[in-house]
């Protein structure tokens, strides 16, 4: 503001020379003020869209992002009216296997006693078209804030929880519910860390050694910027899952709307209908689980994609007798479900055999046309 006032009265008096060495001036604090901000924003442990603490921390240091707010009541009335209301607590849990994630977020602060700050978080990102799916689920807990962003063009929906208080609520749940991907271990992981926190020893040395030793193992581990800061930090062992139990169909149910896809192959010879979950080659006991549990299909790997294993099932009579059923018992609550939808037409059509006709093998066409990616909102 000094170098605006400078240039506003070198004008006023008519001092060409000033008034140009003020705008320069202006100019090269305003570049290195944006550069020193993206550079904050891009060291800090936390984001714009991590909730309020990250809106409102990049708000009053003057970095905006890119969020924006975009229109929601397009997407409300696309499934059927009224939109399936989320009950079962098991489909929390198993939509959360598929979709949420554990998060904490260290970060340099400005303080003479403490320069580090800790953010634990519990997040769920979808497509803008899934919105009332996580108003629900903001429902179904109590707790959680939601905001809307556009990143690369596309819109999503962002629901986060992070004040402890309210994370007890996600913990709670998620103890009498537990999760079954290996994504559990990072929930344990994150337990550790608010169970230290509530004691106050985040806020000492020791205390930030040990949650940067849990951190270390959680997700991907440590960011580049924590590894610079702590070279010598000591890793502590990942706990591993296994054993898994579905104990309600409501877990698959929830898995398979974050998770599952239900695709239609058309090729000049046949028409293949295909129900399939990918998940990380860590999680391959847990696919063979499923596997058991509808009674169907296989477990594949593709040397394309090493870290990746995929339960898939291509058998018609399968398809027919067992998923179909299974989720017309079951129903689905996401956009995932006219998916289902269009499918299960597909398939009726294959048994009635009119995709053997011309009219058949249209109707089909339009259907895939339609589903997945193809479909239009």
């Amino acid at each position: 503001m000094a170098t605006v006032t400078w240039a506003h009265f070198a004008i006023i008096s008519n001092n060409r020379k000033e008034a140009i060495l003020a705008l320069i001036l202006t100019i090269i604090f305003a570049i290195l003020f944006t550069a020193l901000q993206g550079i904050e924003y891009y060291e800090a442990g936390f984001t714009i869209a991590d909730g309020v603490y990250g809106s409102t921390f990049f708000l009053s240091t003057g970095f905006h992002g890119s969020t924006q707010r975009v229109p929601i009541n397009k997407y409300m009335s696309i499934l059927q009216n009224p939109a399936p209301i989320i009950n079962d607590p098991y489909w929390i849990t198993g939509f959360a296997d598929g979709e949420s994630y554990f998060s904490i977020r260290i970060g340099q602060k400005q303080d003479r006693n403490y320069s580090w700050s800790i953010i634990p978080l519990f997040g769920i990102e979808l497509h803008e078209k899934d919105f009332y799916l996580l108003k629900q689920i903001q429902t179904f807990f109590g707790v959680g804030t939601i905001i809307h962003r556009i990143r690369n063009g596309n819109p999503s929906a962002i629901y986060s929880v992070q004040s402890i208080k309210d994370l007890n609520i996600i913990i709670r749940h998620l103890k009498n519910y537990p999760l079954l991907t290996q994504k559990q271990a990072d929930f344990q992981l994150f337990c550790m860390i608010i169970d230290l926190m509530e004691k106050k020893e985040h806020l000492n040395p020791d205390g930030l050694l040990k949650i940067i030793s849990i951190k270390a193992v959680m997700n991907r581990g440590l960011s580049h910027h924590l590894k610079i800061c702590f070279p010598h930090i000591q890793s502590i062992s990942r706990p591993l899952i296994k054993n898994q139990i579905i104990k309600n169909p409501y877990w698959l149910v929830g898995f398979v709307d974050a998770e599952g896809c239900f695709y239609i192959k058309k090729t000049k010879l046949q028409i293949i209908l295909t129900f399939s979950i990918s998940q990380h080659t860590r999680d391959y006991d847990l696919l063979n689980i499923i596997k058991k549990y509808l009674d169907c299909g296989l477990i594949e790997k593709v040397s394309t994609r090493p870290n990746q294993s995929t339960f898939i099932t291509y058998k018609f009579l399968d398809i027919f007798e067992k998923i179909i059923p299974f989720f017309k018992t079951y129903s689905l609550l996401g956009i995932k479900l006219l998916n289902f939808q269009d499918f299960n037409q597909a398939a009726l059509l294959i048994k009635e055999k009119k995709h053997l006709t011309d009219i058949g093998k249209e109707k089909i066409k339009l259907l895939k046309s339609g589903m997945n990616t193809g479909r239009k909102f």
